[in-house]
């Protein structure tokens, strides 16, 4: 018989992924219930640190999201989500924002030299640290789960996606061993961006104010 998962070996950005990874599966409404239900206990024990706001920034993002859902909306499941998800990258395509579509849309604009997309994907936590990243050895951007939120705003999206496609572009540069990956090329290019300061002020609030 398998051992159940203790209660307290679960923690809120769990919980947020694998409800998220349930929505994105397109799981019954009965099962998207009974897993809400089986967590009842779980989000009672997080209660008190959630209203006192003693919750660290990553661990908001992951309330935020379970607020967010209302897992009685239907418009998870309707024909025009399971449309898109054949058209799209599966691992591109969240529960609010579609990362395909962001850095397509980005790539097309500032970047028509470039000839094929790289791979798109979202991290598997809320990083507040980390909140997107180019992997040369991959070809693949990340975002974090943070912006799978149905208020991130569009202009951070776009500002990231195209700092990461400007990594893409420009590479990294090799000093004594040592690389580089913020030159004075790649940062003449960013502040080419309508608006580049004030977006990464607005970025720092929208991770500092999120509760």
């Amino acid at each position: 018989m398998k051992r159940k998962k203790r209660t307290e070996e679960i923690s809120l950005q769990s919980y947020a992924f694998q409800l998220r990874k349930l929505l994105l599966n397109n799981c019954s409404l009965d099962r998207l219930l009974s897993y809400h239900q089986l967590h009842q206990e779980f989000l009672s024990l997080y209660s008190p640190v959630i209203k006192s706001n003693r919750l660290s920034h990553s661990d908001r993002f992951a309330w935020k999201f379970i607020r967010e859902i209302n897992i009685l909306n239907l418009n998870f499941l309707n024909r025009e989500r399971e449309e898109n998800r054949r058209k799209t990258n599966s691992q591109s395509l969240g529960v609010y924002q579609n990362l395909e579509e962001i850095i397509g849309k980005v790539q097309s604009i500032w970047f028509p030299e470039m000839e094929t997309p790289p791979n798109i994907v979202w991290l598997k936590h809320f990083s507040t640290r980390k909140l997107a990243h180019y992997a040369k050895h991959r070809d693949e951007i990340a975002f974090s789960l943070v912006f799978d939120s149905i208020d991130a705003p569009p202009e951070i999206l776009s500002y990231l996606a195209y700092h990461e496609l400007l990594h893409r572009q420009v590479g990294t540069r090799v000093v004594n061993g040592r690389r580089y990956h913020h030159t004075g090329e790649f940062k003449n290019q960013e502040q080419l961006f309508p608006n580049w300061r004030n977006i990464e002020e607005r970025i720092r609030n929208y991770i500092s104010v999120t509760k």
